[in-house]
């Protein structure tokens, strides 16, 4: 029996929940289980840890891995938003990147936005804060104009995983604004 599989069963884990731990492919521990790939030193770092720490700190760290399927992955988003109210398509396109928590973006017609999101994994949701900068006399999709210096307007949302696409009306500058967000691919390296 490898090393891998014998602390895998001193701490009480399968490798397929490592691999859910570690967000790589059951494939790559099995790699590792059977000598075809070394572990790297941070997963085997890991494991000491978890080795050493005992069943509650596994316990919790399995638990982190609840509702993980339902939060956004890192990624290159489409993003496209319309005047729900509005007869016809009122509407347009963004690029958003959601990377580390942390969210940006640009429509073509130069309005920018940022902000952060995160999963909440006790009610199984992705938070959404954004700070949308409008250009000067850009006017918004549901009526808002900026005026002449622009505008910087806060949106919040609560969205459910792209899967493929995740749809929401929010509330900006007191109208609505119906958005859907869809997973376009990773974030090249």
């Amino acid at each position: 029996m490898s090393q891998l599989k014998n602390t895998l069963d001193r701490i009480g884990l399968k490798q397929v929940e490592l691999a859910r731990l570690l967000d790589v492919s059951p494939r790559t521990v099995s790699m590792w289980a059977t000598g075809d790939a070394p572990v790297p030193g941070p997963v085997d770092a890991y494991l000491r840890v978890l080795e050493n720490s005992g069943p509650d700190t596994v316990a919790s760290e399995l638990g982190r891995l609840k509702g993980r399927h339902k939060a956004f992955d890192e990624g290159i988003y489409m993003l496209s938003y319309a005047d729900p109210n509005a007869k016809g398509h009122a509407g347009g396109d963004a690029l958003a990147v959601l990377r580390a928590g942390r969210i940006i973006g640009s429509d073509r017609w130069g309005g920018l936005f940022e902000g952060s999101y995160r999963f909440d994994s006790v009610h199984e949701a992705n938070h959404f804060h954004v700070r949308i900068k409008v250009p000067p006399e850009g006017e918004l999709v549901n009526g808002i104009v900026a005026g002449r210096d622009g505008a910087l307007l806060d949106v919040v949302a609560v969205l459910d995983r792209a899967t493929p696409e995740a749809v929401a009306t929010v509330d900006i500058g007191g109208r609505p604004v119906a958005l859907r967000l869809a997973y376009l691919g990773p974030i090249p390296n």
